[in-house]
């Protein structure tokens, strides 16, 4: 009996206790949260993290942390493979603290993480128009960019994996008996080139 009432009454003790931890968590300075946020980014706590960030901002708006914080947690979600995170915090250090000098990075950062969120080759055209015009844009906005030969790999990149793209829409309007269709996704892949790597699981769901 004592043990069905601990297996009961766990989960409320652990929310009890962790509710007591946050609660510990406020009105502290603007360098307490930011060592905060520095531990649950080490211990792997992101979404302490964001939270605690949230409090820093709501306590200290001005503090310089803040600024020096969007990019730990930028830096903390892209390593974590959490891309709309990664691309939130880097927005919002574009937005609110950005030198011209830092631009040209932070446009690169953003094209990078959209590049890296693209994982499904075939099933999501937008994205890759997307991410091809991002990449044409910023070689045109910043030719003489540090990062234009990452940002060229990535259009080139992009533009084959598109190929590849328009070939699977091109054979499933012919499948389709849709000749005209077909006719305007046709396209001519690079010799020696690979096609983009799909999990043989996710090609069960492909045409």
């Amino acid at each position: 009996m004592t043990k069905k009432i601990l297996i009961l009454f766990l989960p409320l003790a652990l929310f009890w206790g962790c509710s007591s931890k946050r609660a510990e968590l406020s009105n502290l300075t603007a360098l307490k949260w930011h060592k905060q946020i520095y531990k649950d980014i080490r211990n792997g706590n992101l979404d302490s993290a964001d939270d605690d960030f949230l409090s820093m901002q709501v306590e200290h708006p001005n503090s310089i942390y803040v600024k020096i914080d969007l990019l730990n947690l930028y830096m903390a979600h892209l390593a974590n493979k959490e891309y709309v995170l990664a691309k939130f915090y880097i927005n919002e250090y574009e937005k609110r603290f950005a030198s011209a000098q830092e631009i040209p990075w932070i446009e690169f950062q953003k094209i990078k993480v959209d590049f890296l969120k693209y994982q499904n080759a075939y099933t999501d055209q937008k994205a890759i128009l997307d991410l091809i015009k991002e990449a044409k844009t910023y070689l045109n906005d910043y030719p003489n960019s540090h990062f234009t030969p990452e940002v060229s790999t990535i259009l080139a990149k992009a533009e084959l994996t598109k190929k590849y793209l328009d070939a699977k829409i091109s054979k499933l309007y012919n499948k389709l008996d849709k000749p005209k269709a077909a006719k305007q996704y046709e396209t001519k892949i690079p010799k020696h080139s690979e096609p983009p790597y799909v999990p043989w699981y996710k090609k069960l769901f492909y045409w």
